[in-house]
């Protein structure tokens, strides 16, 4: 057996002695505020100095940044950007204010290209400036929205009248032979709303553009106020195919701020459910890789395998898109032994079902022949981007907070983290028929040891001015929901950074050097999310 060196298991600590050495203006661990969480405050001239240093020295991982309007009574925004530390279960979180009356910072987009995204947010959402941005152009506010329209600032109240053509500004790519294609935001098929705009030279793709933010819900700026049942419910329709992951991300954040501790039977059939909802994702998503190949008798026999693995879920929780099984505290449903031999005899067709169709597809030579060297994301690139999921451990990024930040019934399991090094559609595909092959696994051993006692622990109160933060492995990669209370048990505040917002960026970088014919096989072989996106 190989032993990690200590620098590779303790990031963490290396981390905090490293920035107390060489930053002496941060404050560190000033306040803990949730269990995983250490806190670093610096100054807001020094954030991209300090950002930067996480991954490139320490091994950190962005995986959420946001602001907070606290004018009233601070007179500041306050900046949080949150690294995960995996070896230890910790989050390094760095935070800095600005000033309210003039909301500008450096930008740590240069350091970490990972906040791209991120920082673009703070900016239509905010108002709050991230100088010296590479792409300053905004990402959910089209041209057209309202001047000093900021829907998550305290004060913004949404006009009677807010009507506009959506428009984007794009960069476009100059030379003689270019030529534009743009596709969306209005598609064929019965999908949502996101437009794409390629720079080709012929069928070559130079440029890709992704622009989405058709359909912005304000969802983080409707919870506000509302209380804990209804931020539920807002949180689980945030996606529709990851509702039980958001539901159960929501759950955990309140839960650290109540000090409870969900029943261990609740926290295994959360496990258990969050795993049929990654079946029915992974077989999804194969049966659409294939599809877009022309692999008709595949696709045909992936979606069938879906239908059978949601109908189980209708059968089990009473709901095929799993809403209203999680509540802070456990869960709403129980698994009798009956419906647990059911379940068991279920998956196991399904368990040689998809190994058929894996099989059938990996021997056809017309199939490999699209999926081999097509979409390539490069690690490093996959890397600074911070992608997360399979679409990162298809790159050679062995990250999964199942493992890494435990939740549910995680700790006591045995699985694998599959990983593949190739990085283009194939191994995307590898990836996700590997990870079926361990959610089997994971629920059989649920299912074997099932433990009794309660489903709900009765939650504590909530304190204001504190914070929880859940981290759960979605089907596409790791959620993260940051949630502060206000009076009352209500919702003061809460932030949400899903998988896809963070992988959306990675397939514009991913289609570059193919071909435009290729694009719909190298998307879907992400398949990401638009409405959580457009949150």
């Amino acid at each position: 057996m190989t032993l990690a060196r200590p620098e590779e298991r303790f990031p963490l600590e290396r981390a905090l002695r490293g920035i107390r050495e060489r930053f002496a203006d941060a404050v560190i661990d000033a306040d803990r505020m949730s269990l995983r969480e250490h806190l670093v405050v610096v100054p807001a001239a020094r954030l991209p100095e300090v950002a930067g240093a996480i991954p490139r020295e320490w091994g950190g991982a962005l995986i959420a940044a946001f602001a907070l309007d606290e004018r009233e009574p601070h007179g500041r925004f306050r900046l949080h950007y949150q690294f995960s530390m995996a070896p230890e279960d910790a989050v390094l979180t760095l935070i800095a204010a600005v000033p309210g009356e003039a909301p500008a910072f450096p930008s740590v987009t240069p350091a970490v290209p990972a906040a791209h995204w991120l920082e673009r947010e703070m900016r239509d959402l905010l108002g709050v400036i991230p100088e010296g941005h590479p792409d300053p152009r905004p990402l959910v506010a089209h041209d057209g929205w309202p001047e000093g329209a900021y829907p998550l600032r305290k004060d913004f109240a949404p006009p009677h009248t807010w009507s506009w053509a959506p428009r984007f500004a794009f960069s476009p790519v100059e030379g003689e032979g270019v030529f534009e294609i743009p596709v969306g935001p209005t598609h064929a098929g019965i999908i949502e709303s996101g437009h794409f705009r390629f720079s080709s030279v012929g069928e070559a793709i130079l440029k890709l553009e992704v622009r989405l933010g058709w359909k912005y819900r304000g969802l983080e700026t409707l919870v506000q106020g509302q209380p804990l049942s209804r931020g539920l419910e807002i949180a689980e329709r945030a996606c529709g195919m990851c509702a039980f992951s958001h539901a159960l991300a929501f759950s955990i954040a309140v839960e650290e701020l109540s000090g409870a501790l969900p029943p261990p039977r609740a926290r295994a059939i959360r496990s258990l459910a969050g795993e049929l909802e990654r079946l029915v994702n992974h077989v999804g998503d194969i049966a659409g890789m294939l599809t877009d190949v022309a692999y008709v008798a595949g696709a045909a026999e992936g979606l069938r395998i879906k239908e059978v693995l949601q109908q189980a879920g209708d059968v089990l929780f009473g709901q095929r898109f799993l809403r209203g099984v999680c509540v802070p505290g456990g869960v709403r449903r129980d698994l009798d032994e009956a419906q647990q031999r059911w379940l068991r005899d279920v998956l196991s067709a399904v368990r040689a079902d998809v190994e058929d169709l894996v099989r059938s597809c990996l021997a056809n030579a017309a199939v490999l022949d699209r999926l081999q060297g097509t979409g390539r994301l490069a690690r490093e690139v996959a890397a600074d981007l911070g992608v997360t999921g399979p679409a990162a451990r298809a790159s050679g990024i062995p990250r999964d907070a199942r493992r890494d930040h435990p939740y549910a019934a995680y700790r006591e399991l045995d699985f694998q983290v599959p990983v593949r090094e190739g990085g283009d559609v194939l191994a995307r595909l590898e990836v996700r028929a590997d990870e079926i092959h361990e959610s089997l696994n994971i629920i059989d051993q649920l299912l074997l040891r099932l433990p009794g006692g309660p489903l709900v622990q009765r939650l504590g109160g909530l304190t204001p001015g504190r914070w929880g933060l859940g981290l759960v492995e979605s089907p596409r990669g790791l959620l993260v929901h940051w949630l502060r209370p206000g009076p009352g048990g209500s919702v003061a505040d809460w932030r949400v950074r899903s998988p896809s917002h963070a992988n959306w960026p990675a397939v514009a970088h991913a289609v570059l050097d193919d071909i435009v014919p290729d694009f719909p096989l190298i998307n879907k072989s992400f398949n990401l999310c638009y409405a959580c996106v457009d949150r």
